[in-house]
């Protein structure tokens, strides 16, 4: 089905945590805090913040949208559409990758949950936004040692289920694979390029490289 998260409601919803954030952020300033000091802790204080301004953004076209924010819940509820939303808000890494994850529990309970991926900048003033339908656990790694049962997404198998409502996702193996089909198919091409063209299309073939640009909002 088409993507129902339209880019006029993420819009709404962005702008709305923007603000919520700069208040939070003064209340820390206030008692000499730093709230950029813990990306992660800053996320997870935002996480119900985009439950609630997404859902209100998505019911100006669904109405129903609820986000209860109650502890086993769904949490968005698209009732016009009687989906089911999951919402992750996330930033880079420490080595300035981008760790999409969901439960590894929940995906197998419940066979296949949309997903929306907020990822923001440091300093919450850019932001990517991406939604992928019907995840399974099997567009998922198993979970690694220590992480809690969160697993990351497998983009070669996820993102054909994927649209990008705000910001980019550039999918750099494509890249690759033009480059090394070229070298393939021009005969001045030494033996020595054309077998590590070769190689490098049939490692990249079933691989993704995702990189993203996010958006000022």
């Amino acid at each position: 089905m088409p993507c129902y998260v339209t880019r006029d409601a993420a819009i709404f919803a962005l702008q709305k945590m923007r603000i919520f954030y700069q208040e939070l952020e003064a209340l820390y300033v206030r008692n000499e805090l730093n709230i950029k000091a813990d990306i992660g802790r800053r996320n997870i204080l935002m996480s119900s913040l985009q439950e609630k301004y997404f859902a209100e953004g998505i019911s100006q076209a669904f109405p129903g949208t609820v986000a209860n924010g109650k502890t086993g819940e769904p949490d968005i509820i698209v009732a016009g559409l009687n989906r089911e939303l999951e919402c992750k808000l996330t930033s880079r890494n420490r080595s300035g990758s981008w760790a999409l994850q969901s439960d590894y529990n929940t995906l197998r309970r419940k066979g296949a949950v949309d997903h929306l991926y907020a990822l923001a900048s440091d300093d919450f003033n850019e932001f990517a936004v991406l939604f992928f339908e019907g995840l399974t656990i099997d567009d998922f790694r198993p979970p690694a040692p220590g992480s809690k049962g969160k697993s990351r997404i497998n983009f070669s198998k996820a993102i054909h289920k994927s649209t990008v409502i705000v910001g980019n996702m550039e999918d750099k193996s494509l890249k690759y694979t033009a480059a090394a089909i070229e070298v393939l198919e021009n005969p001045a091409s030494s033996r020595f390029s054309r077998g590590t063209a070769k190689e490098r299309l049939e490692y990249w073939r079933n691989r993704s490289r995702i990189s993203f640009n996010l958006e000022t909002i």
